[in-house]
Order: structure tokens, then sequence, then C-alpha cells
């Protein structure tokens, strides 16, 4: 039984969107933990709850839930490339949500969290990548 060999093309977005995905998924746990630990270390009974780690920790769960929506449809892209211009959508709005989460961050006094950083450096990488698709055509003469 013969099998085709995936284009390069194809091959090289969905590794990506594979780490899309597992970065969100750790990305959004991370988050998830670091609110959790707001509450805990604030306290219900104190009134005052930590709010650069909430606003962390919210921040990262909201952008790499995004980065794991991406994942999914750069998965789906692969199949389809008329998704290719909703992927390239979908990572410019978690761009977009990285900024809001970096400023609520600088704001509350949280300063510039890493993960922010990384989460806003990956979607900048799958705008770029979808961009690329979206503008050339198959070299070998296959559809994506």
């Amino acid at each position: 039984m013969a099998s085709e060999s995936p284009s390069s093309r194809t091959w090289y977005l969905r590794m990506f969107s594979y780490l899309l995905i597992i970065c969100g998924a750790f990305g959004f746990v991370t988050g998830d933990i670091v609110v959790y630990q707001a509450f805990v270390d604030g306290g219900a009974e104190e009134g005052a709850l930590p709010l650069g780690a909430v606003a962390i920790g919210i921040a990262a769960a909201v952008t790499y839930g995004i980065t794991i929506a991406a994942g999914i449809l750069g998965l789906t892209a692969c199949r389809r490339p008329e998704r290719l211009g909703a992927l390239y959508t979908l990572a410019l709005a978690g761009l977009v949500a990285c900024v809001l989460g970096l400023g609520l961050c600088y704001a509350t006094g949280a300063g510039m969290p890493t993960v922010l950083l990384f989460d806003g450096v990956l979607l900048v990488i799958g705008a770029v990548i979808a961009a690329n698709l979206r503008k050339t055509p198959p070299q070998d003469g296959t559809s994506l």
C-alpha cells in the first residue's frame, strides 16, 4: 500500500500546531494554578487578593486558551487551506489579548511576566506562518 508523503508546508504547519497545543495546555494550567494560589494566599477572610497574581493568572489562562484554539485551527488548516485566514485572524486576536494581558499585569504592579511574552512570540510566529501559507501557492503541485 503506497502512502503519499506530506508536503513540507503541511508538515511544518502540523508540527507547529502540535507545539501550540502543548504549550497552550501547559500555559493554561499554569494560569489556573496562579489564580488558585492567589486565592489561597490572599484568603477570602482578609478581603484583599494579590491583584498582580490574579492578573497574571487570568491573562495567562485567556491567552493560552486562544493559543490552544489556534493550534487546533492549525491542524484543521493542514487539511483545509481555506482555514488559513481564520488561523491568521485568531493568532492576531491572541496577540492582542497577550498585549492587553501584559498591560494589565504592568498596571497592577506584577511586572512583565515571561509566560505572556513567550505566548506572544508563539502567536507572532503562528501569524507569520499563516500569512505566508495564504500568500504562496503550493510548489509541488499538491494542495496544502
